[in-house]
């Protein structure tokens, strides 16, 4: 079984808490993500996403002053690297979260998305299935190849003569 940290993405873009609106969807952009983890006096305080930025800007909020803190989720769930993802996939889901972020202790080390997990299991399915065709493929062979003797066997068997002249 996989841990979060086989597969984690390590740079996690962090805001602090009065940063503007405006200034959360620009660092966004430039940094291509779809969160910004809100850590305060180096504590996680909450998550922003594009979502909430969206939401935010749909209120006609001053989207220059207004600080992501107003927006932003809390508290936040976190996990440590060595969580399996089969486990964090079923609190995420029971939570109905998307992202969560991984900590040692109080140290910020990753972040982990429900899409990560996703495809990730997708990869294994596609493993597990290309696995499956070639045992498939090589039980198939074994198989013709076992009734093959097996006809071989018996096509011999009825040109001989039976033992004491007998046919």
């Amino acid at each position: 079984m996989k841990k979060v940290s086989e597969i984690m993405a390590g740079d996690v873009i962090t805001a602090d808490p009065e940063t503007s609106v405006v200034s959360a969807a620009k660092l966004m952009l430039e940094e291509d993500v779809g969160c910004l983890v809100v850590i305060d006096k180096g504590k996680i305080e909450g998550i922003i996403t594009d979502r909430d930025l969206l939401r935010c800007a749909s209120q006609q909020h001053d989207i220059q002053t207004c600080s992501i803190s107003n927006h932003m989720s809390g508290p936040v769930v976190t996990v440590p690297p060595e969580t399996l993802l089969i486990n964090l996939a079923k609190v995420m889901a029971a939570r109905k979260i998307k992202r969560v972020p991984i900590t040692e202790g109080s140290e910020l080390v990753g972040i982990i998305s429900f899409s990560d997990i996703a495809d990730d299991m997708d990869e294994q399915v596609a493993d597990m299935w290309s696995e499956w065709l070639e045992l498939i493929a090589v039980t198939k062979t074994s198989a013709q190849h076992r009734r093959g003797r097996r006809f071989a066997k018996q096509t011999q068997n009825q040109g001989k003569v039976p033992e004491h002249g007998h046919r």
